[in-house]
């Protein structure tokens, strides 16, 4: 008897135990109760990826080596990082790359001779993809940007109940600094929760809850959403 009364006590010890530790920070917990919701700052890094469609310019060979540099623009404009490649090819940068990131595209080797630059806003631990760039003596043409990244959904602005249509404000925490990006929302957007398939109105994204928005950058701090998943 009086072993099953102990065995008991240390049941309860270690529940009140676990609970304590759950309530503690800093012990290096990570529990997660679902509801996606949370203002954690985002710490990886910005990705721009790209591809170079085309050269036409007569004092550049077929297949010569091209130099992409990213030069960052925040309190003062600095390089931050590079990739070598060539027409009909991509190129991979990676690094702290916000608020403002220009590509300087130039022949490898021959640095000082600009070819052409692209101008792109960058949003807190997002990846943008520069499609189909052409260079041809002007400035450098591009296709589309594409841009994926997270946030805290701050307001919504649907056009009704069933609608998928409308706008969300998605706010991203990075490095003490708030940036609000402004989501439009058509009848193509893909509005998805986990594993459901199901194709869910603009009503069901709620203030608060963290999203993953995958589209086309607008003007400004906007974007085109082609996807928006709830977290």
């Amino acid at each position: 008897m009086h072993a099953k009364t102990c065995a008991s006590a240390v049941k309860i010890y270690l529940f009140f135990l676990f609970i304590s530790l759950l309530a503690v920070s800093g012990c290096g917990l990570d529990v997660d109760f679902g509801g996606g919701a949370g203002e954690d700052d985002v710490e990886k890094n910005e990705v721009i990826e790209g591809f170079i469609d085309e050269v036409d310019l007569p004092n550049i060979s077929e297949g010569a080596s091209l130099t992409v540099k990213a030069y960052v623009v925040k309190d003062q404009t600095v390089v931050c990082c590079e990739d070598t490649t060539s027409e009909n090819d991509d190129f991979y940068i990676e690094g702290n790359l916000d608020p403002k990131a220009e590509l300087r595209i130039s022949e490898s080797g021959n640095e000082d001779s600009l070819l052409g630059t692209i101008p792109l806003p960058v949003f807190p631990g997002a990846m943008i993809y520069v499609r189909d760039i052409v260079i041809d003596g002007g400035p450098a043409e591009y296709k589309n940007i594409d841009v994926i990244f997270e946030g805290q959904v701050t307001s919504k602005n649907c056009v009704d109940e069933t609608s998928k249509s409308g706008s969300i404000k998605v706010e991203i925490l990075s490095e003490g600094n708030e940036t609000e990006v402004t989501v439009n929302l058509t009848s193509g957007t893909d509005i998805e929760r986990g594993d459901d398939d199901e194709d869910l109105p603009c009503e069901e994204i709620v203030d608060g809850r963290r999203v993953k928005v995958d589209g086309k950058l607008g003007i400004g701090e906007s974007v085109q959403a082609e996807l928006v998943e709830i977290l």
